[in-house]
């Protein structure tokens, strides 16, 4: 890199530059993907959505910045090393990133469709419970259900 820096050479440092800011862009997206997952695993929850998600993706965001920036730092010292050609450490950490917040919003879909997001039919199902057959009605079915999930 010091040897583009001498020749002026600039479109091959444009280029690391411009693949660390798709890196980064990339992990801003990935987040987002994440938020979004769990607003909607949330909704289908029947959560309550406040501020609180939004802070803590915020706070996320914060997090993984920092680790970008030191990857920023790795990848400018490598810089000086003739082998190393591209920005490995941003490209690495991105990965990372994207793998975390994929395992997140996996686990997301998820509980939206496991048991959790059938819920309120559940208690609706309960309440609409008159007699004492159709309640154990419903007890037969909630066990059904639950012995189904135990065995997957």
């Amino acid at each position: 890199m010091i040897d583009y820096l001498v020749t002026g050479e600039f479109s091959q440092i444009q280029l690391r530059v411009y693949i660390i800011l798709a890196m980064w862009v990339v992990m801003v997206m990935a987040v987002c993907m994440d938020l979004w997952a769990g607003v909607n695993s949330a909704r289908a929850r029947g959560e309550v959505i406040n501020s609180g998600g939004f802070r803590r993706t915020i706070g996320k965001l914060g997090d993984y910045w920092r680790i970008q920036v030191m990857a920023l730092i790795f990848d400018v010292i490598g810089s000086c090393i003739p082998w190393y050609e591209y920005p490995y450490a941003s490209m690495i950490v991105t990965a990372a990133i994207v793998l975390i917040e994929g395992r997140s919003v996996w686990e997301n879909e998820r509980a939206k469709k496991g048991n959790v997001a059938k819920l309120p039919a559940a208690i609706r199902d309960i309440i609409n419970c008159t007699t004492a057959k159709s309640a154990e009605e419903l007890l037969k079915k909630i066990k059904e259900l639950d012995d189904g999930q135990k065995a997957t």
